[in-house]
């Protein structure tokens, strides 16, 4: 059994991972900036080093991230910082201290969370969008790296899910420049990724997209961005429709509670 350690595991998908490893046997080390067994600012490199010295963890999973949704050219710049350093930086930071630890034994495995967005442009999301694009890119020069310098034993995997209804997507719910996140038929089932997830470690693979058929469509369509985004106000009405949708339910959903 592994030792694994997540990063943003309070909520959402973070919590999800932190139960699907637990349920295999696994030892966990959940993380956050606050409402954690471990509290963990990603922002921080050297926090990031003492915990992974003080646990030297087989998994290190870097899923701590924020959204922020907005207007590209009036965000504020504070705005802004938050999502590169807690979306990126902190996944560069996380993934550092773990191949600290895991470059003395040999072996490690560290998972990096992106989106669907790592691979092609999110209008309404567009910094966020461009953190995930980070992800994926630093990831994969990483593996190339680590093949070039011997170092096999360490295995990178980049996981790429649909839009969730996490507490982080849930706050935004009638926020209109989030409905790209909202423009598939259904949205992705936290457990669900969890479970691929863990499933990595018996099967690694460098990429995963989740579900499948919408990371092949949209890596098919990467390749032609300006037909994207020509197509990217058909996906924004229907993600608002979903929107629209989702917000229903949720309000039946606390009707019926209440």
């Amino acid at each position: 059994m592994a030792k694994v350690l997540i990063t943003g595991a309070a909520g959402g998908l973070g919590r999800a991972l932190q139960d699907a490893f637990q349920a295999r046997g696994h030892t966990v080390v959940a993380t956050d900036h606050s409402d954690a067994q471990h509290v963990l600012d990603v922002r921080d490199a050297d926090a990031c080093r003492r915990l992974a010295m003080e646990f030297q963890p087989d998994v290190w999973i870097n899923n701590a991230g924020v959204l922020g949704s907005g207007s590209a050219p009036t965000q504020p710049d504070e705005e802004i910082r938050r999502v590169i350093e807690v979306n990126l930086l902190g996944c560069i930071n996380g993934t550092r201290a773990a191949l600290e630890v895991m470059s003395q034994r040999g072996t490690g495995h560290i998972i990096n969370v992106g989106s669907l967005g790592s691979w092609v442009p999110v209008p309404g999301e567009a910094v966020y969008g461009a953190t995930k694009a980070g992800v994926l890119s630093y990831s994969l020069a990483l593996i190339g790296e680590l093949a070039a310098t011997g170092q096999r034993g360490i295995r990178v995997s980049v996981v790429c899910p649909d839009g969730m209804l996490t507490p982080m997507l849930r706050k935004t719910i009638a926020d209109p420049h989030t409905a790209m996140s909202y423009s598939a038929p259904q949205l992705a089932d936290p457990d669900e990724v969890a479970h691929q997830v863990v499933e990595l470690l018996a099967k690694p693979r460098l990429v995963i997209s989740i579900p499948r058929w919408r990371g092949a469509l949209v890596r098919a369509m990467a390749g032609i961005p300006d037909r994207l985004l020509f197509l990217a106000p058909v996906f924004e009405s229907l993600g608002r429709r979903q929107q629209r949708k989702v917000q229903q339910q949720l309000l039946s959903e606390k009707a019926i509670d209440s």
